[in-house]
């Protein structure tokens, strides 16, 4: 590691996504920062799906859900409640991180980039569409026991230990070994790490503030995730969690 000072200019703000209480933390720690750029792990893609074509799928969602109330003899309103069904409906809705930037930005007049490769979302959105929302999958889901809904605190207890650091070298690489991949850590991480820079050196004069999962801010003994590739611009990692 460097012996440079930490940036002031660029901070990376590692999430649990779908964390209930993201929303809030997010929106309170944009204003502490006020960043004049802000990023997100997030594909044009994705969000003109998520504002223009999730419709149909929620439709056929109700559709199967009250076919499936009819047949296992139980409420509607039970199903829906399901976390199964919960964590469908939020696989369509614009995540928290997007709709927390969206606002800070709008109402504070920053840039707004989406940096995620759209090549990537496509796939996994149809494949929500295609093997998630069907009737032999959905009778699968409603029938497994329910616990409580999961708040995020879970997901940031472990990324405390990796992020930390001193977390051991062989702890990171062991988390990190089957999380790499097209979908995961790597190619990603280095398109996303190519944009963030573009706009660092466009735009000497701003903070920037990128909002992503959490598991791209591990410092990678392999040099490929997200904080390793920006690792020369010395950020600042923060988890949501902690704020």
């Amino acid at each position: 590691m460097s012996d440079h000072p930490i940036s002031d200019r660029l901070f990376l703000i590692g999430t649990v996504h779908r964390d209930r209480y993201g929303e809030e933390r997010l929106s309170r720690i944009l204003e502490q920062l006020r960043p004049g750029l802000v990023t997100v792990e997030m594909s044009p893609y994705a969000r003109d799906y998520r504002t223009g074509q999730t419709r149909p799928q929620l439709l056929r969602l109700e559709r199967i859900l009250k076919r499936l109330a009819k047949e296992l003899g139980c409420p509607l309103q039970q199903l829906n409640r399901h976390p199964a069904i919960a964590d469908i409906r939020g696989l369509l809705a614009l995540p928290f991180e997007y709709r927390a930037a969206r606002a800070y930005a709008d109402a504070d007049g920053a840039d707004l980039k989406l940096v995620d490769l759209s090549e990537v979302s496509i796939p996994k959105l149809r494949q929500v569409e295609t093997g998630l929302i069907s009737y032999r999958n959905l009778k699968i889901l409603v029938r497994r026991p329910t616990g409580v809904p999961p708040s995020g605190n879970e997901g940031y207890a472990g990324a405390r230990q990796l992020l930390a650091e001193d977390a051991p070298e062989s702890l990171r690489r062991t988390f990190l070994r089957n999380r790499r991949g097209t979908e995961g850590i790597g190619p990603r991480d280095a398109a996303m790490a190519e944009k963030i820079v573009e706009l660092l050196q466009r735009r000497p004069e701003q903070r920037l503030v990128h909002i992503g999962g959490w598991v791209h801010l591990i410092d990678d003994p392999q040099q490929q995730t997200l904080y390793s590739h920006l690792a020369a611009w010395r950020p600042q990692r923060l988890l949501l969690g902690s704020r």
